[in-house]
């Protein structure tokens, strides 16, 4: 461990140990965090969750003489936003559209306007980028035009706070928010989560459950990503249902104001 991250875990163990409350947003954070910290003080869980003001109307059902709106909200680097998924849009030529709001990286910086240029020789308005907006109501109208949002983590990672990701990224849920479905990637934390219940196998390399809230594929597997996509085109009314059952669960409990419950009476005490 360097020097200067040595200095960061050392203040990060001290502070644990002093501060009446600490809060993370996932539960194998929390794990993580009392181990490395030693600390005997109250942690609570709180995913990053919208507040209730976020919370879009029931969306209208989707137009099938128009093409499938995919979303896509967040810093634009590979490792999240697969070139694999985006060349296959790309070949649906036109069929779906992919609206992107975000920031590249900086060892992103030419990544996404490699892709839209070579959307543009199609003919295609398959990828539309709209570069970062500056105000948060601008990001949710290109959502709100959309059926489904791309959420998708690499499959593995050595990053800790990538493998912990699951109730910590605010994507998924400021998409369910706003009724749209969420496309994971297909990994048992985020299956757990997002497609609860019986969650099953399609023999086609994608995941769906009755109960859930969209589906998962591969984004590091072509055919995966292929059979995803085919699945939402084929069945947009579901992908509707998924959506608006998310929704629902937003407004119901994945909510600031009923997540943060346990923190508010903790303060309370004191």
């Amino acid at each position: 461990m360097k020097v200067f991250q040595r200095m960061v875990m050392g203040a990060r163990a001290r502070l644990a140990k002093e501060v009446e409350l600490c809060v993370l947003p996932n539960e194998e954070r929390v794990d993580i965090f009392k181990r490395q910290t030693g600390t005997n003080r109250p942690v609570e869980c709180v995913w990053n969750v919208p507040g209730l003001e976020d919370i879009g109307p029931r969306k209208p059902k989707p137009n099938l003489q128009t093409p499938l709106k995919l979303f896509y909200g967040g810093s634009l680097a590979p490792a999240r936003l697969s070139p694999l998924i985006l060349q296959e849009i790309i070949k649906l030529a036109g069929r779906i559209e992919l609206e992107i709001v975000g920031y590249a990286t900086y060892d992103a910086q030419t990544y996404i306007e490699s892709f839209v240029r070579l959307n543009d020789k199609t003919g295609n308005k398959s990828i539309t980028y709209h570069g970062a907006l500056a105000q948060r109501g601008e990001l949710l109208a290109v959502a709100d035009r959309c059926e489904a949002a791309l959420c998708l983590m690499p499959m593995s990672s050595h990053d800790l706070n990538m493998q912990t990701m699951a109730g910590a990224s605010n994507k998924p849920f400021d998409a369910t928010a706003r009724g749209l479905a969420v496309v994971v990637s297909d990994i048992p934390e985020w299956k757990k989560l997002y497609l609860p219940g019986n969650n099953h196998a399609s023999g086609k390399g994608y995941w769906i459950s009755d109960m859930g809230y969209g589906i998962a594929i591969n984004p590091e597997c072509v055919d995966s990503i292929k059979a995803g996509l085919e699945w939402m085109l084929s069945n947009r009314a579901k992908l509707w249902e998924m959506g608006e059952r998310g929704r629902q669960k937003i407004q119901s409990e994945w909510n600031y104001e009923k997540m943060f419950t346990p923190v508010l009476k903790r303060l309370e005490i004191k």
